[in-house]
């Protein structure tokens, strides 16, 4: 079942062939993926092979894996994701990487804003790390923000990590007691209109992808309010996308209140990460 999904899969250009083979099949039987070798010899029932055969279906249809399990791994963890929220990548970790770094720095209990949270994978992951840490994560979509309480709980972490309705930095009435933020970080909405995109992408939401003609409709205006909302030394740490990082840097110095950002490339050497600390 395995060999002939990766071939059909590979035909229908599904990313990871193998891998979207292995993760459908091991939920479908209900075990961890390891177990499918541990047990090759299993025979599936009639239910399971109707089963898996309709999510290979739609796998090849490019609808994402993670939706059709559910779940998704991210910085070692696993978090429930439905089709309100963005798929979690392994690009958008260096988000939590950054903010780990600069928070491990404070000597105090240290306070962090994920805007544009969506399953809330950066806030919780970082969160996790940091048994003393204080975050606010906030997302327009009330959907996104039910399923960023859901991970919160299953990891622990709610009594830590407050989920809330909000656009972009835009404080709430119940979180006015939380003081400037030591991090700020955002992965927002980027994807310019007309821009070419995976198929898979195409079954997200488009109001966590689309950011206007040029991207950056979103990113504008979270820069400008950052600095209000950032202690003194604070970082704003966002996700950008491609071709996007002359861009992000001339808004960054555009107001004066951030220094020259450091720009992080992922794991294809594609910048895609801004780090910069305000200064006034």
């Amino acid at each position: 079942m395995l060999q002939w999904t990766q071939g059909y899969f590979q035909q229908a250009h599904v990313d990871s062939p193998r891998l979207a083979a292995e993760m459908l099949l091991a939920h479908v039987l209900g075990v961890e993926r390891i177990e499918l070798y541990a047990h090759f010899d299993h025979e599936p029932t009639d239910r399971e092979r109707n089963c898996y055969r309709e999510l290979v279906r739609r796998a090849a249809d490019h609808e994402p894996v993670a939706y059709l399990i559910g779940s998704k791994e991210f910085y070692s963890l696993r978090f429930r994701v439905t089709p309100a929220v963005l798929v979690p990548r392994c690009e958008t970790e260096l988000l939590v990487a950054q903010a780990i770094e600069h928070l491990m720095g404070l000597d105090r209990p240290g306070f962090m804003w994920d805007a544009c949270t969506g399953s809330g994978c950066v806030a919780i992951a970082t969160a996790v790390q940091l048994p003393d840490l204080t975050v606010l994560a906030t997302d327009i979509s009330e959907q996104a923000v039910a399923v960023a309480e859901e991970n919160a709980r299953a990891h622990g972490v709610s009594g830590r990590v407050r989920c809330r309705q909000a656009d972009l930095l835009t404080r709430v009435p119940d979180c006015e007691d939380l003081p400037a933020f030591d991090v700020i970080t955002a992965n927002p909405p980027y994807v310019a209109e007309g821009d070419w995109v995976d198929p898979s992408v195409n079954h997200e939401p488009r109001s966590a992808l689309l950011g206007g003609a040029d991207g950056l409709e979103v990113i504008r205006p979270l820069v400008a309010a950052a600095p209000d909302e950032l202690a003194e030394g604070g970082k704003l740490i966002m996700e950008f996308g491609w071709g996007q990082g002359d861009a992000v840097r001339e808004l960054v110095v555009a107001g004066r209140r951030f220094a020259e950002p450091i720009i992080i490339r992922d794991h294809q050497g594609i910048e895609r990460v801004a780090v910069a600390s305000r200064v006034g």
